[in-house]
C-alpha cells in the first residue's frame, strides 16, 4: 500500500512495511526502477525519516518516481533495488533536505542510465 508522504520535500510513494520484512535492505537511499502496470526510473529511500524523527521514526519506504506526474495513494506498489546510492543522513533544515533530495535525483538519473 502507498501512501502520500510528509509534504515536507519532493512527492514520494510511501510503502508500508509488513512488521516480518526480511528483505529490505539496511536503512540506506538506493537506486531503483519500480514494476508494476508500468516501469518508473525511481529514488528510493530505505529508513526511519531522522530530520524529522531522529532514530525513533518507523522505517519507510519512501520511493520518487522521476518525471511521474500522476496519484499513487492507495495502489500498490513493488521495488526492485538497482545500487547503492548513499547512507541515510539528518540534516538542520528541509531546504538542507531538500537540497540534498535534489542531488540525489540527479544521481539516479545518471547511475540508472548508466546500468540501462
Amino acid at each position: 500500500m502507498t501512501t502520500v508522504g510528509d509534504r515536507a520535500g519532493l512527492p514520494t510513494a510511501n510503502v508500508e512495511v509488513p512488521r516480518r520484512s526480511a528483505c529490505l535492505p539496511s536503512d540506506l537511499c538506493r537506486l531503483v526502477r519500480t514494476p508494476g502496470g508500468s516501469r518508473w526510473a525511481t529514488a528510493i529511500s530505505v529508513g526511519r525519516r531522522p530530520t524529522f524523527y531522529g532514530s525513533d521514526g518507523e522505517l519507510l519506504v519512501e520511493a520518487f518516481l522521476l518525471d511521474f506526474d500522476g496519484d499513487l495513494y492507495g495502489e500498490e506498489a513493488s521495488v526492485s533495488f538497482v545500487a547503492r546510492l548513499r547512507d541515510e543522513l539528518a540534516f538542520d533544515s528541509v531546504d538542507d533536505l531538500v537540497a540534498q533530495m535534489n542531488l540525489d535525483v540527479a544521481k539516479t538519473r545518471v547511475e540508472l542510465a548508466t546500468k540501462s
